[in-house]
């Protein structure tokens, strides 16, 4: 248990933390208040003000280009006897993801990052049924039991040890997450001691709870500040910190309201090995439902937090948020606008004229106001009658000003070519540059949020090798590409092995569908006339660049492959003995006539080598000669063969003409002219009749 300088150390540290991340905290919220459009410009009313947000413009962009639109893992395995074993952990990362929506989760956290600086993620396992291994009850409503799960957590509720490096997570002391759970759950949890002391939140306490301290001075919307207060009180709700102590091993939880810690355990993501037992009658090594500890951590720096940043420091953790760098620059562009428009509005057009010109035409006034276009107005002087007054006249660089101000901003977080297109003109290679510049800085941003998903599948498959969080019911397709699937629950040695992961980058760019899809067409045309290159494989990987799901069914091999047995086996079993098999609807047709004209041809070879030999007389007592017994039997086959085709090519018929189209015509044998299957076989079989009638004949009038 926690002595009692550790609980004075805890206590300090959540302090420390509120004023540490105080003043962060009030530039966060100012960000996003201005992104909902709430801007403040001395000596303009809210009315007046012309709310354009460059902040929408910018965000949509930078989500647009470096959140993932089909998010894919590949995954290599170190040791090359593994090979397969890669597979099945490719299959497994892809439907982990899907099965964790963590797709959702890290477009919200890369929102966050661009407002706070870090976006937050969280990895544990969701066990089955209703216990709950974090605190956060009511949101395993929402996961898959038995499986890991991922989630964002807002970074306002995220403090860091203030020691921590900039480059380095995994060099913090500690890292502690304010949450708010419903009081019922808390107060049922066996898990926590000192439950009678812990209270809801009360409904005269300040807005003061922990790591949002200070918002009191910040310009909050008062129907969401209340609105939150007010659910907080309503639901009975419970502040706690959790505190993961990395150097000590230790996962504390702390009530608002209760000095002493209600949980001290060892940290959940510790690495542990079962105990084995040995079975004293038979010798077999058994699991006793201990484990041990190994010393190591299952997610990468110790915590089960993963930092999402775009940017660094040079002395702290928390980077400047990127939208702080365009700040002023939409500032000013907001303030430009409403000024200017505030101008135009409030001044009219005013016109000064001589008292000279009224006396000499008491109607003037009248006439320059109703004065139709083209009109001419006749007086007196008009160098010096008349004269307007500037008022509503902008200053002259007012323009310039603005847009110089959007070229900087584009330029600060430039991840297109929007900014070439602003500033002063440019030469080919300064546009080149530009652009170059525009495509790394999306790419080092993209490269961040791949990282987020490799993490997330590393911390999954090193808490489903581990037998306490190994997931009884992950089912999946076992089969290599191409087969029938087989679906098997997946064992925990399957994850322990040594693996890279690498996330596909390019699955986040804007148009990436279509691009891939050029590029797949461009590289096939060029690899298919290489004789080096598997015309099959070329063809498969094409079909896979389109989305094709199933590439497979579509190879003309694959789809003849058990039409192509069945007709193999009509013709040994039936066609060749002269019995007819018969022919049912949902048949390959087309691949049984090419089969069966293959027998046709065969048993016409046959009977043309018996017709060239020399007639043999028969034995005595024989009906009939072998030789004409064979053409017999082969006149048989040949005419069974015929008619089965026939009924093959009348059922391709009646489905052509069912879908509207000609029916197919296939080829003919060889030798067979220009002359489809059917007019051959009747040709040859006619043939074929007539000379084993007339050789008949001649053997009847020998005997």
């Amino acid at each position: 248990m926690a002595t009692q300088r550790q609980i004075d150390f805890w206590e300090g540290e959540i302090e420390t933390c509120r004023k540490y991340m105080s003043k962060r905290h009030k530039v966060w919220r100012r960000l996003l208040d201005q992104y909902r459009m709430d801007y403040d410009i001395p000596g303009l009313p809210d009315e007046r003000v012309i709310k354009i947000s460059r902040f929408y413009t910018l965000v949509r962009q930078i989500l647009a280009s470096v959140s993932f639109a089909y998010p894919r893992v590949w995954l290599k395995v170190e040791n090359e006897n593994y090979e397969r074993q890669a597979e099945l952990l490719e299959r497994a990362a892809n439907a982990a993801l899907d099965l964790m929506a963590a797709k959702d989760e890290i477009r919200q956290a890369t929102f966050d990052t661009l407002f706070c600086g870090v976006g937050w993620l969280k990895v544990g396992y969701n066990p089955a049924g209703d216990d709950a291994i974090d605190p956060a009850y009511v949101a395993n409503d929402t996961m898959r039991d038995d499986f890991p799960y991922c989630h964002r957590v807002d970074p306002v509720n995220i403090c860091l040890d203030p020691l921590t490096p900039p480059h380095r997570l995994g060099h913090a002391r500690y890292l502690i997450e304010q949450m708010y759970v419903p009081y019922e759950f808390v107060r049922n949890d066996e898990r926590y001691v000192n439950r009678r002391q812990i209270k809801p939140i009360s409904k005269d306490a300040q807005e003061a709870d922990g790591f949002m301290a200070g918002y009191g001075e910040v310009d909050l919307h008062d129907e969401v500040q209340s609105a939150v207060r007010e659910s907080k009180q309503a639901g009975e709700m419970v502040l706690l910190y959790e505190v993961h102590d990395r150097v000590h091993r230790k996962r504390l939880t702390f009530a608002d309201g209760v000095r002493d810690p209600i949980e001290e355990i060892d940290h959940p993501m510790l690495e542990q090995e079962p105990v084995m037992v040995t079975d004293p009658l038979t010798g077999e090594e058994l699991l006793s439902g201990e484990f041990e500890q190994t010393g190591g951590y299952l997610v990468d720096s110790g915590f089960p937090y993963y930092a999402l940043r775009f940017d660094m420091e040079a002395d702290t953790f928390w980077p400047l948020p990127p939208l702080a760098y365009v700040e002023d620059t939409q500032n000013l562009q907001v303030e430009s606008i409403s000024r200017r428009a505030d101008s135009l509005k409030r001044f009219q057009r005013i016109v000064l004229g001589s008292r000279r010109e009224r006396e000499a035409n008491a109607n003037l006034s009248d006439t320059l106001e109703n004065a139709s276009d083209g009109e001419i107005v006749w007086v007196d002087d008009v160098a010096t009658s008349f004269r307007e007054l500037p008022f509503g006249s902008l200053p002259s660089d007012q323009l310039g000003l603005e847009s110089d101000a959007r070229f900087m901003e584009e330029q600060s977080l430039q991840v297109s070519q929007m900014a070439m297109g602003g500033g002063p003109k440019r030469t080919a290679t300064e546009a080149s540059l530009i652009a170059s510049y525009g495509q790394l800085n999306r790419e080092w941003m993209q490269q961040s949020v791949a990282d987020a998903y490799s993490w997330i599948v590393r911390s999954a498959f090193r808490m489903m090798a581990d037998e306490r969080y190994h997931p009884e019911e992950f089912v999946l397709n076992v089969a290599e590409e191409g087969q029938e699937p087989i679906y098997e629950a997946i064992m925990a040695d399957v994850f322990k092995v040594d693996f890279k992961v690498s996330v596909e980058a390019g699955s986040m760019a804007p148009l990436v569908e279509q691009l891939e899809r050029d590029d797949a067409l461009q590289l096939f045309s060029n690899l298919i006339q290489l004789p080096e290159i598997d015309r099959h494989q070329a063809i498969y990987t094409l079909l896979k660049a389109h989305r094709v799901k199933d590439p497979d069914k579509l190879f003309k091999d694959s789809m003849d492959a058990d039409a192509t047995k069945a007709a193999q086996l009509e013709n040994v079993a039936y066609l060749q003995t002269g019995g007819d098999p018969g022919v049912v609807e949902g048949e390959d047709h087309q691949v049984h006539v090419e089969i069966h004209g293959q027998l046709l041809n065969q048993l016409m070879q046959q009977m043309g080598q018996l017709q060239q030999m020399p007639a043999v007389a028969p034995m005595p007592g024989a009906p009939v000669a072998p030789q004409l017994q064979q053409q017999q039997q082969l006149q048989m086959a040949i005419q069974a063969t015929q008619s089965h085709i026939q009924v093959h090519q009348q059922w391709m018929a009646q489905e052509a003409q069912a879908m509207g189209r000609a029916a197919p015509q296939p080829p003919g044998p060889p030798g067979g002219g220009g002359m489809g299957i059917q007019g051959v076989v009747q040709s040859n079989a006619q043939r074929v009749s007539e000379q084993v009638s007339a050789q008949a004949g001649q053997e009847a009038q020998r005997g």
